[in-house]
């Protein structure tokens, strides 16, 4: 009787055991800290201190987190079930999220682990940056030369082939506006850093007002003056040919002289806005 009540009972916690795999995650009950471990019998050593990690939100490259993960955790490498638990602890937001949905069943080792990682956040690799991204961007109007080079420079670093050093030169360059670009590009420039100290310099000029912020800017506005008087003086050239003699006279003669309301309405309608300026 004894051994058909232990047999029974040992059914019966199979039985339980296959109902919470059924249902999933959520059977586990909170108080059975083994249930809720992707790892279990994980071995942590005495004295060990976890790192800290740079936290992974699921928005950038998957594989550059890992190798970063891998570089911190080097010490420990051999141990794949301290590898596996601590990764929790280098993601933050989706990414955690995404790890304690994960089915002890499907990861058993570090490899199944890294894996799945890579497959779930792929697309951010192959939504990586390209040259016609870069080519593309621009200085923003709120940051300063070197924010706005430090910023292309770090996207020039997630292209999926790396570029030269000329290259990168040559590439910034066409993406500025004068009157950064003209004076940037008659220096020789052997590597980026040499760029941003030539555009630091070409910004301080502008700050203290040697260097026009918009030279074609100025240069039509100038022109557009010059045009401007050389119309009113036309006008008014012209408004005093058609001037009668003996109103010419007044006016050459008689400083104070005014012309009669009749002559300005009918004889000289422009003399009023023309000539009395």
């Amino acid at each position: 009787m004894l051994i058909n009540a232990d047999m029974t009972k040992s059914k019966l916690d199979i039985l339980e055991e296959r109902l919470r795999m059924i249902k999933g995650a959520n059977a586990y009950e909170f108080g059975n800290a083994v249930g809720l471990c992707l790892v279990p019998n994980v071995v942590i050593p005495p004295k060990f201190k976890v790192s800290k990690f740079e936290k992974y939100k699921g928005v950038t490259c998957p594989k550059s987190h890992m190798i970063m993960y891998c570089k911190k955790m080097v010490a420990h490498a051999h141990d794949e079930k301290l590898l596996m638990h601590f990764f929790q602890d280098s993601l933050a937001g989706m990414a955690l999220n995404w790890y304690m949905h994960l089915e002890p069943a499907r990861i058993h080792f570090w490899k199944d682990l890294s894996d799945a990682f890579l497959k779930q956040y792929k697309y951010n690799m192959d939504m990586a940056p390209d040259r016609m991204q870069l080519q593309g961007m621009a200085k923003k109007s709120s940051e300063t030369f070197k924010e706005c080079a430090q910023r292309w420079r770090e996207l020039a670093a997630q292209v999926a082939l790396l570029l030269h050093e000329s290259e990168m030169i040559t590439m910034f360059v066409e993406t500025l506006e004068d009157p950064f670009y003209k004076r940037v590009l008659g220096n020789v420039l052997s590597n980026f850093s040499d760029l941003v100290t030539i555009g630091e310099r070409v910004e301080r000029g502008l700050k203290r007002g040697k260097i026009a912020q918009n030279p074609s800017a100025v240069t039509n506005a100038k022109k557009s003056e010059f045009n401007n008087n050389n119309k009113k003086k036309e006008e008014k050239v012209q408004a005093a040919s058609t001037m009668p003699y003996w109103e010419g006279y007044q006016r050459q003669y008689r400083p104070n002289y005014r012309p009669s309301s009749a002559y300005i309405a009918n004889t000289a309608p422009n003399y009023q806005q023309n000539v009395l300026q």
